[in-house]
């Protein structure tokens, strides 16, 4: 019993910290670009924060796939599943608030998300020593 609820425990705790990864990293859209000076016309800085979206959700599938105690893919497709639908939802409230590339962006975006977190996310990297 002892086990499983650790196990339970570790896998609540991936998923919740792969959460707080996508909140962090995409909030960096916010803050960074005045930060460094960055100014540019909306569209730029659109596509700046289309970036900043992609690269969050890939980080939040890696963190998901990495400290997963078990099933790893299935967690950072899990948590693929929850950005998707994110992206579902905010381009279906969109409307016309936005260019017309941006929605395309982001849908076409899900794949690369997908892949590149759990390739991040199950990259063992191999130390002096092995066990």
């Amino acid at each position: 019993m002892l086990p499983l609820l650790k196990t339970s425990l570790r896998s609540a705790l991936a998923l919740a910290g792969a959460v707080l990864v996508l909140v962090l990293v995409s909030s960096m859209a916010a803050w960074l670009p005045p930060l460094l000076g960055l100014h540019g016309p909306p569209s730029a800085q659109l596509g700046g924060d289309l970036a900043f979206t992609v690269l969050a959700g890939a980080a939040a599938i890696a963190f998901a796939t990495r400290y997963a105690p078990c099933w790893q893919r299935l967690h950072g497709t899990a948590l693929w599943l929850l950005v998707a639908l994110g992206c579902g939802w905010a381009a279906w409230t969109m409307g016309d608030d936005f260019p017309r590339w941006f929605v395309p962006g982001l849908l076409a975006s899900l794949p690369l998300q997908l892949a590149v977190g759990l390739w991040l996310g199950t990259r063992h990297v191999r130390g002096a020593t092995q066990v």
